[in-house]
């Protein structure tokens, strides 16, 4: 009986896949309003500073990424231009213990689609930059965590997607090498 009891419990702690032993459930992340930054372009390949890490606003190059998950990273000048087009984007540092890249990975590949553009209006790519393991950043928001579970991301998903200061569905035309 105690080693059904254990088993029962180690899957239970187990169930997020968050990388320590035991974990609970992973948390909803903390969900931010992130003050804009004003939507400006500047020229493509400039260096730009963002007050917000990750950012959820700011200047950003006039040329957006294509949508999709990349294992290269999309520098942050083209995503934010989706971001203004209403996009979201999740993102996860390199050096994030592979189970969570790999739930964030399967979530993003669950997303619907945006009923505005008929396609899950999405990019998933990774981040060196960021101090936190995982976040999807909105227009002005973001869920950042250490860990973050499908349910969370799946609803900051439906109550931010489309909000940003252009509804734009078109593709764009930057992909990392």
């Amino acid at each position: 009986m105690k080693r059904f009891v254990a088993l029962a419990l180690s899957l239970l702690f187990s169930a997020c896949n968050c990388g320590r032993d035991p974990v609970p459930l992973c948390p909803d992340g903390d969900d931010l309003e992130v003050p804009t930054e004003q939507w400006v372009h500047v020229p493509e390949g400039s260096a730009i500073v963002y007050q917000h890490n990750p950012p959820a606003s700011g200047p950003h190059y006039p040329v957006w990424a294509k949508l999709g998950a990349y294992t290269q990273t999309v520098p942050r000048g083209y995503w934010m231009h989706n971001v203004e087009h209403g996009a979201v984007v999740f993102l996860h540092r390199p050096d994030a213990p592979e189970e969570r890249i790999q739930l964030l990975r399967e979530t993003f590949a669950k997303l619907p689609n945006d009923p505005f553009c008929g396609t899950p209006r999405a990019i998933l790519t990774p981040d060196p930059e960021m101090e936190v393991e995982v976040a999807i950043v909105a227009a002005n928001h973001v869920l950042r965590g250490d860990c973050l579970d499908e349910a969370a991301i799946l609803a900051f998903v439906e109550a931010r997607r489309g909000k940003g200061p252009e509804n734009v569905c078109l593709d764009g035309n930057y992909a990392p090498p």
